[in-house]
């Protein structure tokens, strides 16, 4: 028998159903569906901005002279200067792109950047009106003659393969920091909720693994293993099921 009389409810706390609980976890109230969107929204959010530091880095690590130019523009004055500086940062920029990608600029771009040729580079640039979109949906980039729009995928902006670039990110994010949060990820600590294992022991870093790379097969059911916490008697979710894990709101007690 338990040591307490805990009443129960079906998908608002903890129930023994249907494998076994812990028993100190029975009567623990689940986080709703709406506190755990809310807090991977938040976590998606950090994310990005992750994908985006690692981007730069790795930018500014293979063409250190493409950061220098960007704050030389930025922090040149207005006038004079502020074109100079503007010039050689689209220069700098043209240039990794044609590096990169030798045949995705226009003929008379690719002469002006070889002959080295600021001026004429940013005449060019400014006649065709070109504007530069960024994108990692896409692994190859390319040019558009009549618009001008020139859409940089992974081959130009990370030299990695597409989806390939945001995956360790993801993986990496929800696995280190749920295992060193205990449960907690940036987002879950907003919301005050947080993953715990089915028989209550402390998430090792494999558990948290094994709970982000299931995130993979919540998504591959046309997102249908998230929808399951609304009708689950315990909220879980594939990924869930996959680790033995639950996700609890925190109380002021605990």
């Amino acid at each position: 028998m338990r040591g307490k009389s805990v009443k129960t409810h079906g998908r608002r706390t903890v129930t023994d159903a249907p494998m076994f609980v812990e028993p100190g976890l029975i009567g623990e109230p689940l986080a709703t569906p709406l506190r755990r969107g809310a807090a991977f929204v938040a976590d998606l959010a950090v994310i990005v901005i992750l994908i985006f530091l690692a981007i730069a880095l790795v930018n500014h690590i293979r063409h250190p002279a493409l950061l220098k130019k960007c704050i030389e523009y930025l922090g040149a004055e207005q006038g004079m200067r502020k074109e100079a500086a503007a010039r050689d940062l689209n220069a700098e920029l043209y240039g990794v792109i044609h590096e990169r990608k030798p045949d995705l600029l226009p003929a008379d771009m690719r002469e002006a950047l070889e002959a080295r040729d600021a001026s004429a580079l940013a005449a060019i640039v400014s006649s065709r009106r070109m504007n530069i979109v960024l994108t990692l949906d896409s692994k190859e980039s390319n040019f558009n003659e009549e618009t001008g729009l020139l859409i940089l995928g992974s081959d130009v902006v990370t030299g990695f393969g597409s989806i390939a670039t945001a995956v360790p990110i993801f993986i990496g994010y929800f696995t280190i920091l749920t295992w060193a949060m205990r449960g907690k990820t940036a987002g879950k600590a907003m919301v005050r909720i947080r993953v715990t294992r089915l028989d209550g022991r402390r998430l090792s870093l494999w558990d948290s693994f094994g709970r982000a790379g299931g995130y993979a097969a919540s998504a591959g059911t046309a997102f249908l293993g998230f929808l399951e916490a609304f009708w689950h008697p315990n909220r879980q979710t594939i990924h869930d099921r996959i680790a033995g894990t639950i996700v609890i709101r925190e109380t002021r007690r605990r």
